[in-house]
């Protein structure tokens, strides 16, 4: 190498030489930066899921809510009943409408359970109609109800499993390490999603039996 050559080269490295530890640190915060992103957005994405599971479960309970005022009219219109019965079943379609509006308004997992046993209060009082007035099992919109309820209560019960389940999922992402430090610095809580409960004698799924 020429001294020419060689002066140039001492030139350029003197003018450049601090690139060197710039690259340096780039890549030490690039290594320490993407899994930090990569867990970040993992919790996001696991947070998103459950709260569309959540909506999920909320739909489906409002279908529910639904059916009520529909079995309410094929009731009052397929029979004549005492005045007390009467008044019970408009009684029922109005607080199936205010329970609706409840589940509509639910921030939490606990609301929509408080919803869910009281729309199945509502529903058990109406389907006991079956035994005291048979003749209301012979109309084709009764069946039709029948069925809708039935795949209804299939939905709900699905819904809820597909909740718990990615509730799950994301508490063991929050809980594991490194995820944990990574939760902990953005507020990704563990407790904020609780797993929906089925309590002795609520939350379970009507029988619809409307044979005699």
């Amino acid at each position: 190498m020429s001294e020419e050559t060689e002066k140039v080269v001492k030139t350029a490295w003197e003018q450049y030489k601090w690139f060197v530890p710039f690259v340096v640190v780039v890549f030490i915060v690039m290594m320490v930066t993407l899994p930090v992103m990569g867990s970040y957005n993992t919790l996001v994405q696991k947070d998103i899921v459950v709260e569309q599971h959540k909506g999920n479960v909320q739909s489906a309970l409002e279908r529910r809510a639904d059916l009520i005022p529909n079995f309410v009219a094929t009731v009052e219109g397929s029979a004549k009943f005492e005045k007390s019965t009467l008044v019970g079943v408009i009684e029922a379609r109005a607080e199936a409408n205010q329970i609706k509006e409840q589940i509509k308004a639910s921030q939490s997992i606990e609301d929509l359970q408080k919803s869910q046993d009281s729309l199945q209060a509502v529903i058990g009082r109406l389907l006991m109609l079956n035994e005291q007035y048979p003749t209301l099992q012979t109309t084709t919109q009764f069946r039709e109800l029948e069925a809708q309820l039935t795949a209804t209560e299939n939905q709900i019960n699905s819904e809820r499993n597909n909740y718990n389940s990615a509730v799950m999922d994301y508490k063991m992402s929050v809980r594991t390490f490194p995820n944990t430090i990574i939760a902990g610095m953005f507020g990704f809580s563990a407790d904020k999603w609780g797993m929906f409960q089925v309590y002795p004698g609520k939350g379970e799924v009507p029988v619809v039996k409307f044979d005699i």
